[in-house]
């Protein structure tokens, strides 16, 4: 398999950490060069980082060790032949054993589960040439509102466009701001029109496959050094830790 080909299939593993080690060479050698690839495994990143928070926590039931403590003993007794003589305790176990297996492979199933279904919610959309589009969501202050991050094929070039957004009042503009490792930079400010929508170019001397998520605020005219009002939109761009941006 020819590193131009797409990984899209060892994606999902990679991410969980499930390839051999040779597998994982090829396919963190191919999103190097790859951009579709490598939104896709961003996407898969950022999910695997929050899923754990997608879940609320549960009290389980006082009784539940008690009654998974039963429910495993009468499987075994079930599937236990009767003991032979100088039978050893590890031949005694092996029925316990395969319970067990069969318990981490359904909770593994649902994990994968989960992971796609979160997966679907946050897809990019990318076109045949390589530039990807990328949805931001709306927050209590406008919970109505949408916007997408377009990135050019070299994540140079971009643009923010917005909707359900409404204009403020005089003194006061939208401000993009750019996230990575705890450092915020602006990207851009701007104002909607009277129907709710606005645009802007994305100005920033790095590429914007290096940032991590965007957040856009309410702040004076002219825009802030720093954020000081309240966040409107924002969203992640799925740059992930583990992928390396080639350079040149």
């Amino acid at each position: 398999m020819s590193d131009n080909t797409h990984v899209l299939d060892l994606l999902p593993a990679y991410v969980l950490g499930g390839l051999e080690a040779d597998e994982a060479s090829h396919v963190e050698r191919h999103l190097l060069s790859c951009l579709i690839c490598r939104t896709k495994a961003n996407a898969l990143q950022n999910v695997n980082e929050q899923l754990s928070f997608a879940v609320p926590t549960v009290t389980p039931p006082s009784d539940l060790k008690n009654r998974l403590m039963q429910r495993v003993q009468a499987a075994r007794l079930q599937q236990m032949p009767p003991s032979a003589p100088g039978r050893s305790w590890q031949e005694r176990f092996l029925p316990v054993w395969g319970i067990a297996s069969l318990a981490l492979i359904v909770i593994l199933a649902a994990f994968n589960l989960a992971l796609w279904q979160r997966l679907n919610q946050l897809e990019v959309v990318t076109a045949p040439g390589g530039m990807v589009a990328i949805p931001l969501s709306g927050t209590g202050e406008a919970p109505s509102a949408t916007g997408f991050i377009i990135i050019g094929v070299d994540g140079r070039n971009g643009a923010l466009v917005v909707d359900r957004l409404p204009p403020l009042d005089n003194g006061q503009q939208y401000q993009l701001w750019l996230v990575r490792d705890g450092r915020i930079i602006s990207g851009a400010v701007f104002s909607t029109d009277e129907e709710n929508y606005g645009g802007t170019r994305i100005e920033v001397s790095e590429s914007l496959l290096e940032y991590s998520s965007v957040d856009v605020t309410i702040e004076p005219s002219g825009g802030s050094p720093q954020p000081t009002g309240a966040k409107v939109l924002g969203g992640p761009l799925f740059a992930p830790k583990f992928l390396i941006t080639p350079s040149g």
